[in-house]
């Protein structure tokens, strides 16, 4: 059995907190409470409901627990006062307890495996750097102090993307100005009405931008696919073995998880993320 309550507000909880593994084991049954920072066809509300690949993955998860260990399974979505905040989403699950799970795209790193428990990687990402669409499109390095040496920069604090830039002014713009946004939709925004400013985003922000017609620009010669998201746990969450071996069992190959892929994102993105090395 695995059931939905209704979406809480996060501030209703306080500091979240889902039942663990061991605990389950005993009872046969569970509360998993679910956070997310929003990201385009991952995790989102969709008419007040919870929709994406994520969660789509968490439904998943939990029929295979309920298969695996006979556990019944209740998920609670906690609703968040600012969903494209993705620097309190990371606070919120670090200060979580127990059975919490965190869905955003959420890239996996040596470094915040300090601090969290990460499931393996889910979906591929590519990080691309983009700017208004009046910016000629860079094709070799060398061009890019002359083209962005007027722009400032654009991040998400803490955000992978944020330490892209700062290599970038490290190695080629000694002088660039870099402001914090709270939301890679912020900063995308941002790039659209202020035409002397650029961002560093995954892929699905810029593919979201373009369905919708914003005037923007991707500059392929910046893209880097060596990232992998991964759904984010506090590290007091002991669900993690569970997890890994339900993602490891073959759901990631299965025709199940294509599905979910093309259903969130398009069959081209699907065809697109297996040709990523």
């Amino acid at each position: 059995m695995i059931s939905l309550l209704s979406i809480i507000s996060l501030s209703a909880f306080g500091q979240l907190q889902g039942d663990t593994y061991a605990a389950a084991k005993q009872s046969k049954k569970a509360s998993w409470t679910i956070t997310y920072s929003d990201s385009p066809g991952l995790a989102t509300l969709v008419n007040g409901k919870p929709d994406g690949i994520c969660y789509d993955l968490m439904q998943e998860f939990a029929k295979y627990v309920k298969t695996k260990a006979g556990i019944d399974v209740t998920l609670t979505y906690a609703k968040v006062d600012d969903p494209a905040n993705f620097t309190d989403f990371l606070s919120t699950v670090k200060q979580a307890k127990g059975g919490v799970f965190g869905l955003s795209n959420t890239t996996i790193t040596s470094e915040r495996k300090k601090s969290y428990n990460f499931s393996p990687p889910f979906l591929k990402n590519v990080s691309m750097i983009i700017t208004n669409n009046s910016v000629a499109e860079i094709t070799d390095i060398k061009d890019l102090s002359a083209s962005f040496g007027s722009l400032k920069a654009v991040v998400v604090k803490g955000s992978t993307n944020e330490a892209r830039v700062l290599d970038l002014k490290k190695k080629y713009l000694p002088n660039l100005v870099i402001e914090s946004s709270s939301s890679f939709l912020k900063s995308i925004e941002t790039v659209v009405t202020e035409k002397n400013t650029f961002t560093s985003a995954d892929f699905t922000y810029y593919l979201k931008a373009l369905k919708a017609r914003k005037p923007i620009k991707h500059h392929a010669i910046f893209d880097e696919a060596g990232e992998e998201f991964g759904i984010i746990m506090p590290l007091s969450n002991d669900w993690n073995p569970i997890l890994t071996e339900f993602m490891k069992s073959g759901f990631i190959e299965s025709s199940q998880y294509n599905k979910i892929i093309t259903d969130h994102l398009g069959q081209s993105v699907l065809t697109f993320i297996k040709m990523i090395k």
